[in-house]
């Protein structure tokens, strides 16, 4: 014999459950309606597209002989990034057992990226500041190009100083074409 207080019970169970699924199961909140902006106002200033990039920046060892790596996050607009990442590089290195490569008052004019190739466009203090010397001008050109090679878009940077392509940065060094990365110069 069927219990009719349990029927009774299960159909009730049976309705609640519909009524709770085709109701949403609960309170359900709709986000207030924005304000129309009045006759002459701005909206609201959005914050800049940003990305955040783990970058690999070469410094020169103590002994002013090797390239060392040195880690940065670094936060500018993806247009932006890699000469953000150039202008970390000349900031100098965090650890105080490496040295900076390239003159602090250098500044970074662009970087732009075509087929591979970047061109990386410096103020004409990265040849007047610099401290000379071949070793010097190899460790300088080879911290950009390994730096910028590290990333996934350049195979082979080019040097540009005011905008302008030149032949060598102190006279050691071909820099009349692009520039491949030297990986056996990292410590």
């Amino acid at each position: 014999m069927i219990n009719k207080r349990k029927v009774f019970f299960v159909l009730l169970l049976i309705a609640l459950t519909i009524g709770m699924v085709t109701t949403g199961c609960g309170n359900s909140v709709t986000p207030p309606l924005e304000e129309p902006l009045e006759d002459g106002e701005e909206a609201p200033d959005q914050p800049a597209d940003t990305d955040e990039e783990k970058a690999v920046l070469y410094f020169a060892n103590n002994e002013a002989d090797k390239l060392v790596k040195e880690k940065r996050e670094i936060i500018a607009s993806k247009e932006e990034m890699k000469k953000a990442i150039l202008e970390e590089l000349i900031k100098g290195p965090q650890d105080p057992g490496l040295q900076r490569t390239i003159p602090e008052d250098v500044k970074v004019l662009g970087v732009t990226v075509k087929e591979g190739i970047a061109s990386a466009d410096f103020s004409q203090e990265i040849r007047s500041s610099h401290w000379g010397g071949s070793t010097g001008e190899i460790l300088t050109v080879y911290s950009i190009v390994n730096t910028l090679g590290d990333l996934s878009d350049v195979e082979q940077v080019r040097f540009l100083i005011e905008g302008q392509e030149i032949e060598t940065l102190l006279g050691h060094m071909d820099l009349s074409g692009a520039v491949h990365p030297d990986w056996g110069l990292v410590q």
